[in-house]
């Protein structure tokens, strides 16, 4: 088996060079790798058809982009490694992009029953939204309807009135260029954060955390984009056996029901009434330092290259 490591570089720490460096070490322990970073689709195409030629051999693309060119959003990667209909990790471009869309996922989610904050999306500044504003009522969290990562998030995301709203609104809407999710915003003296990776494979692996705002420097108790870029994000283990329960069970039928594969993370919010699905993220960060490899050296003991290792036998026995 020959894996074709696929690199595309932001200025997220966990699509950073040096996280490409890790995962192709971990990658070259077991695997012979070739490496690319491709410009466009046609560069991918032909490099994955030649080493397909002169090796005679099974290709696996690894790959945790969504994008070639993530800042102008050109050649989506799921979709692009569907066409050439060879294996690779990760879900299905279809998959991908109900998870991408945070109306869509919530959509599924409301069909089969599983918990949701209340929502409404508003596509333009001339949109009437007074009747979805005194259905939910105040406060309300805005965020672009489409993006991973924390993208568009601010502590000041969260919003007490109209003028509020109506601010951050016009900033997804302009800044963002896409429609705003505006959504009730989960909270209360009971409120409690969790996010849950999971291991697909023959045995599925959960990894519950619990975002521990008291010990994070943060105004407001949200994981904002600035929180993720400086580092300030501060989880702990979930210990508690009905709460564990309960968030895993949540998050493995959010993980059914869009139809994900091998790897994902979950995000829930709770309060005294219930706990509710925030969204799930298809391809969440696997930097050394991001929640779910975290987690899985926490819980079970996983170093970082046999993290990456054990998820690509998964995705290989999978395919």
């Amino acid at each position: 088996m020959e894996i074709v490591l696929v690199k595309s570089f932001t200025d997220k720490p966990w699509r950073s060079s040096s996280t490409y460096n890790l995962i192709e070490r971990s990658l070259k322990e077991k695997w012979r790798v070739h490496s690319l970073t491709p410009k466009d689709p046609l560069s991918l195409f032909n490099y994955i058809r030649r080493l397909q030629w002169d090796h005679r051999k099974k290709l696996f693309v690894f790959n945790i982009a969504e994008y070639i060119d993530e800042k102008n959003k050109i050649g989506f990667l799921p979709q692009l490694l569907d066409e050439l209909a060879i294996p690779h990790f990760g879900s299905s471009a279809e998959s991908i992009e109900t998870g991408l869309n945070k109306a869509a996922t919530k959509e599924l989610l409301i069909k089969n029953r599983i918990p949701t904050p209340r929502y409404f999306v508003v596509k333009d500044q001339k949109a009437d939204i007074k009747a979805d504003i005194k259905r939910i009522g105040f406060p309300l969290i805005v965020k672009p309807v489409s993006e991973g990562g924390h993208i568009g998030i601010k502590e000041d995301s969260i919003v007490y009135d109209d003028v509020g709203l109506n601010k951050i609104i016009i900033r997804v809407l302009e800044k963002n260029n896409q429609p705003a999710l505006v959504e009730e915003f989960i909270t209360g003296s009971g409120m409690r954060e969790f996010s849950v990776g999971i291991i697909d494979g023959k045995t599925r692996l959960f990894t519950p955390i619990e975002i521990n705002y008291k010990a994070m420097d943060v105004k407001e108790e949200i994981l904002s984009f600035e929180a993720a870029q400086k580092d300030l994000e501060r989880t702990i283990l979930v210990t508690e056996e009905k709460i564990r329960n309960k968030v895993i069970d949540l998050a493995e039928k959010t993980f059914d029901i869009v139809g994900a594969k091998d790897y994902s993370r979950v995000d829930i919010r709770m309060n005294e009434n219930d706990c509710y699905v925030l969204e799930i993220n298809i391809m969440p960060g696997l930097g050394p330092n991001s929640f779910l490899p975290q987690a899985a050296k926490d819980i079970y003991g996983f170093e970082y290259p046999q993290f990456i290792q054990k998820m690509v036998e998964n995705s290989i026995d999978r395919q």
